[in-house]
């Protein structure tokens, strides 16, 4: 009788993650299942916030130095919250669409993953192909070095590949996996606009240590702002 009432309970759970709360209600019982899919729930909120908050920061941060369209828009920290909220409310708004799309929510987090780790490997790539050119820091690998970071760059090239494949078959619109077309598009983009316009001004990022050495507190949304205005009428003349 448990072994069939099992079954009935997973059966009435066709998808993924049905399946999981009907296992642990079957294993730990209705009120264990509850607590673990608390935890579970939990995990994912501040997984997502963290997510928010990088992107939100990494955002601001490009748009300082320039890199992005509208950095002017996105390059301001509130005076009153000292957070960047334009670059917050943006990627707030980015996960909106996984909010009531499975297909969205299962390329948003391939994209996450992709792009974080092609942001690894692409210094780590350039270390390997200009290795003569290398200067290294006062903590190295020594000769574990270069076979290390060739290494880290097949094995992320190999896990990109494998987080844009569909997760199920047959493949329709429904199941294609749409972060390589997402990936796609900002490499385009990001080798397109560097060729075009980048390439012809941007001398790297903004230098805030030197600021700290002026006595300016970076972190002082006010101060910071009289810097990047002063630094650029200098500039200007």
């Amino acid at each position: 009788m448990a072994a069939s009432r099992r079954r009935h309970v997973v059966h009435k759970f066709p998808t993924p993650g049905g399946h999981v709360a009907a296992k642990w209600r079957c294993t730990v019982g209705e009120n264990g299942a509850i607590v673990l899919m608390v935890i579970v729930i939990g995990a994912m909120f501040f997984c997502g916030t963290f997510s928010i908050t990088s992107n939100s920061r990494m955002m601001f941060a490009f748009a300082r130095d320039g890199g992005i369209p509208g950095h002017t828009f996105f390059n301001y920290v509130n005076v009153r919250w000292k957070s960047p909220i334009e670059p917050d409310s943006h990627s707030f708004c980015l996960g909106l669409p996984s909010l009531g799309s499975s297909v969205a929510f299962s390329a948003a987090t391939s994209i996450a993953t992709i792009g974080l780790y092609i942001s690894y490997a692409i210094p780590i790539a350039l270390r390997v192909v200009y290795r003569d050119k290398f200067v290294r820091g006062p903590f190295h690998l020594g000769a574990f070095s270069y076979p290390v970071a060739v290494t880290a760059v097949l094995w992320i090239a190999f896990i990109a590949i494998i987080f844009i494949l569909p997760q199920v078959n047959p493949v329709d619109s429904q199941t294609f996996n749409y972060a390589i077309v997402a990936v796609g598009i900002v490499i385009f983009y990001s080798v397109g606009f560097w060729l075009i316009s980048a390439r012809k001004w941007f001398t790297g990022p903004v230098k805030q240590i030197a600021a700290e050495e002026m006595g300016i507190n970076v972190m002082e949304p006010a101060e910071a702002l009289r810097f990047e205005q002063e630094k650029a009428k200098q500039s200007q003349s």
